[in-house]
């Protein structure tokens, strides 16, 4: 860490222990609205969000969600679902090939085949994603995201047992034209242009569209070729109409198109294990030492990840006096083509490529009370349909008498299918004007199928393919989950919720890899938490506790079956686990457009039951792991900062800094300290902006990760056809960069 960055790290959280002194002796957690800024006058904020399915307060919302508006986001830097890891409690964002894995106090994890599901289910404008790949949603032109922590389903339409992620765009509107444009230039030749426009189609209608085109030089050098985890251009373009209003019929036609080209990922090893087969071994023993840089590698294969998204939906809502209609029909379509050098060298040894085609439709429905009377409900259908199919192709090469020979390449076809139906319901009672019980049930059922195609296997037998004898490939499950939730408002400024839930996620096979089944999960999650706005709203204190009951945990470990050969994606299920924690936001208005914001969490995450074979240990027994830590959970977390708004001249300038440290943290559920155990870590964001807004203008510089700390997000296991050894991928360094954005 440089001397700075140490001097503002330490005068943030000195700063932070005095101020936070009349609450120091509670647990809890970082910001439940980590990103809620404050406006000129004297009193934070108030943020309005829809995580209940109607338009509330973030203070009188009974759950505990972080809510980041549009703006905040724009200031520091926040461009994808990565980024909002210092800013959301417990959450973990991580890369694996194509895909984004995404966690929320330990729960979610999602693998690469084409039939498993993410305990934290991703949405982009209420449209549920089910394989965000690349961080695919560009943070652009949106109003606010989401981010709900614990089970959802009574309300939502896709079950999550971690969480919800629900990023909400900016909507037409009729009040004029308006638009914005912008650029920003960086590090590693960060480059990005920029622009949106709203404008009236008449008294009725309006048309709003959105774009970014970025570029970056990658972030890891690469000795033989082009640097790689950077950009050759990023396009996002977001269309939007909207038609009528409530009291008639409002209608509106979304659509989005994302080309994102990525300079592609590195297998950056830890340890390196010789194997495979006898040509392959002696090629390997030529490679030079491993590189103890973690942004520097060595490779002598082209890298890339295109990631190509289209999304297309209808929604129609309609007032009918005291109940609300809403319809929800859409489409995704995905592809994505990823190539890696697989023994990570200059010498060409292996290379992986993976190509994956996804069509989604999604379709919800809800009606709900708006009315004022003690009762309040909603009742919502959903249907979920998915097909997609993944080719792999690895090719190998070896070294004999003779000179370096190709062998046969390894191919694999894999075709998967899931969908789901599910009704779901929510009543909520005011037993007084200060007290209400909340009841939701919800019935889920889902299917999966799909079959696996070996076409190559460098020459040798193939495997048994899927469906066979011993594993039909066809599974069904069905569920009835629950919630029940109570919410008192102590006094004007004080509000207290409870709730016990339950949530499920389906099962499957793994049809990757073996075909083993593995069985749904389930969770019962009890929470308490208390929100508080106190002196006239200059002083914000939330504090939430919970505890997560797991049967079934689902855990996905990439690596080689029992023969210590064949890969795969492997899912298992730990008989049980215990999750608990307490989770702390405060937020001081200190003098007019003067904000301090503190927050701790505490999560004790272990496995209460728990037997799984590590693939690096090789064949043997399997392990017990009882007692072990749950991946990507960190048992302490402390989120600090500082915004300062005051007048210069003829503008506004705003003045930011966010600190956020994590302790320790595993990737794999295994606890290998060696391999595993992510250290603790610190990363400061600072940003400067100054609005001109007579003008419309506005600029801003920004510094993110200060301390220049970089750390594993992942470890992928290596096939057995080169050995099994462990890789990873590190966080992105230093971005110091520019802004300027002109309205109008």
């Amino acid at each position: 860490m440089t001397k700075i960055a140490k001097t503002v790290s330490a005068s943030l959280f000195a700063l932070a222990v005095s101020l936070a002194a009349p609450v120091s002796a509670q647990d809890g957690t970082v910001a439940d609205e980590a990103a809620a800024a404050s406006d000129t006058s004297y009193g934070i904020e108030e943020i309005i969000v829809t995580a209940n399915k109607r338009e509330a307060s973030l203070q009188d919302t009974p759950l505990a969600i972080s809510a980041i508006g549009g703006g905040a986001m724009e200031e520091r830097g926040i461009d994808d679902v990565s980024n909002l890891q210092s800013y959301v409690p417990n959450l973990r964002v991580g890369q694996e090939q194509d895909g984004v894995k995404i966690t929320l106090r330990g729960i979610g994890i999602q693998g690469t085949s084409s039939i498993t599901d993410n305990g934290v289910a991703f949405y982009q404008d209420n449209f549920y994603l089910s394989r965000p790949a690349g961080g695919s949603a560009v943070f652009y032109d949106v109003n606010r995201v989401e981010v709900l922590r614990g089970p959802q389903g009574t309300l939502y339409g896709r079950n999550a047992t971690g969480g919800v992620i629900n990023v909400i765009s900016n909507e037409p509107t009729t009040r004029g034209i308006e638009g914005e444009v912008g650029a920003s230039y960086g590090s590693r030749n960060l480059w990005e242009v920029r622009g949106w426009l709203n404008a009236p189609l008449g008294d009725v209608a309006a048309a709003r569209i959105s774009a970014v085109y970025t570029e970056e030089d990658g972030y890891v050098k690469n000795l033989s070729g082009p640097d790689l985890y950077g950009s050759k251009g990023d396009l996002t373009v977001r269309g939007q109409i909207k038609v009528g209003d409530l009291d008639s019929v409002e209608l509106l036609l979304y659509g989005l198109y994302s080309k994102l080209k990525g300079s592609g990922t590195a297998n950056q090893f830890l340890t390196r294990n010789i194997g495979g087969p006898p040509p392959t071994q002696a090629l390997l023993r030529t490679l030079p030492p491993l590189i103890a840089d973690p942004l520097v590698t060595d490779i002598d294969a082209p890298a890339f990840l295109n990631v190509e998204t289209k999304l297309a939906f209808a929604r129609l809502r309609k007032d009918f006096g005291g109940v609300e209609a809403y319809l929800q029909v859409g489409r995704m379509w995905q592809d994505t083509s990823n190539q890696q050098d697989f023994d990570g060298s200059p010498v060409d040894v292996s290379i992986f490529n993976k190509t994956q085609d996804n069509k989604a439709t999604s379709v919800e429905a809800r009606l709900s009370s708006t009315g004022d009377g003690p009762f309040s409900w909603i009742l919502g259908g959903y249907y979920f349909d998915e097909e997609t199919y993944i080719q792999r192709r690895v090719r190998l090469k070896g070294l004999t008498p003779g000179g370096i020979i190709s062998l046969p390449d390894f191919l694999l076809d894999e075709f998967g299918n899931s969908s789901t139906i599910a009704g779901f319901a929510s009543l909520t009672y005011a037993l007084s004007d200060a007290f209400r019980v909340t009841g939701g049930i919800r019935y889920t059922e889902d299917k999966k199928d799909g079959r696996k195609i070996t076409l190559g296997n460098f020459g040798q037998p193939f495997p048994p393919d899927l469906p066979n004898a011993q594993f039909p490939a066809d599974v069904k499950f069905d569920k009835v989950t629950w919630k029940v939730g109570l919410e008192y408002d102590v006094t004007p400024d004080v509000f207290a919720y409870a709730s016990v839930s339950n949530g499920y996620k389906a099962g499957g096979f793994n049809l990757s890899s073996d075909g083993r089944p593995y069985n749904p999960e389930t969770i019962t999650a009890y929470e308490a938490g208390i929100k508080s706005d106190l002196f006239d709203r200059t002083a914000r204190i939330n504090v939430d506790a919970f505890y997560y009951d797991y049967t079934d945990l689902q855990l996905t470990t990439l690596g080689v079956a029992a023969d210590g050969v064949t890969p795969g994606q492997f899912t298992t299920n730990a008989a049980a686990s215990t999750i608990w924690g307490v989770e702390l936001d405060t937020q001081w208005e200190l003098t007019p457009g003067f904000l301090f914001t503190a927050g701790y969490s505490y999560i004790d995450a272990t496995f209460d039951e728990y037997v799984n074979r590590d693939p690096l240990a090789g064949p043997g027994p399997a392990l017990d792991l009882s007692g072990n830590r749950l991946p990507f959970v960190s048992k302490h977390t402390v989120n600090l900062g500082l915004q300062y708004e005051t007048t210069l001249g003829a503008g506004t300038l705003t003045l930011a800094a966010n600190s956020n440290f994590h302790s320790d943290f595993f990737l794999r559920e295994f606890n290998n300290r060696n391999i595993d155990r992510v250290e603790a870590n610190t990363k400061t964001d600072l940003t400067a902006t100054y609005r001109l807004d007579d003008v419309g203008l506005r600029f801003t510089a920004y510094v993110t990760n200060l301390e220049d700390n970089v750390e594993r997000n992942n470890i992928y296991l290596t096939p057995g056809f080169i050995g099994v050894s462990p890789t990873t991928a590190y966080t992105k360094p230093r971005t110091v960069g520019v802004r300027v954005d002109y309205a109008f």
